[in-house]
């Protein structure tokens, strides 16, 4: 007699899912056009930061998760730089931007300009991946190779600072 064991394969879920056809429609239009992509690219990129937005909104409150950040708080996912230029684009168009923050996060996503050692020696990445695939939607691993890094010179001047 042979036993055998499968583990079902499962299925990661489509990305565009995470918002309505209108906005990402909206998102991947403003992104192709703004840094001058193919319409297939700037999908898979828009996917990529739409399950970014997830992890981050799976992971805000999360206390076990992340990493110390200089000012005391916890950086919980990071972008790398294909999926930051994805942010600042649709950064630009606020209207289907917040919409994607509303049907994901529940709310606006703030864009904190940051630069930690983790993102530099490559754990910040390493944490984020992981965050990435716990959300159960498919991750394209070119958008995630490499290190995270600052889309922002370090230590920018804070606002009322001198």
């Amino acid at each position: 007699m042979t036993v055998t064991t499968s583990t079902p394969k499962t299925t990661a879920a489509d990305p565009r899912t995470l918002v309505d056809a209108e906005t990402f429609g909206k998102l991947v239009a403003y992104f192709a056009a703004d840094v001058h992509v193919t319409r297939s690219y700037a999908e898979r990129a828009v996917e990529q930061f739409l399950i970014f937005l997830k992890a981050h909104a799976d992971n805000v409150t999360n206390e076990d998760f992340g990493m110390p950040l200089p000012d005391g708080s916890i950086g919980r996912v990071v972008p790398t730089l294909p999926v930051d230029a994805v942010w600042h684009s649709v950064l630009q168009h606020t209207e289907p931007y917040a919409a994607a923050c509303e049907q994901i996060a529940g709310g606006f996503v703030h864009h904190i300009p940051i630069l930690t050692e983790g993102m530099m020696d490559g754990t910040a990445v390493t944490f984020t991946l992981a965050a990435l695939h716990r959300t159960g939607y498919r991750v394209d691993l070119e958008f995630w190779y490499g290190e995270a890094e600052s889309c922002c010179p370090p230590n920018p001047p804070q606002p009322g600072g001198k």
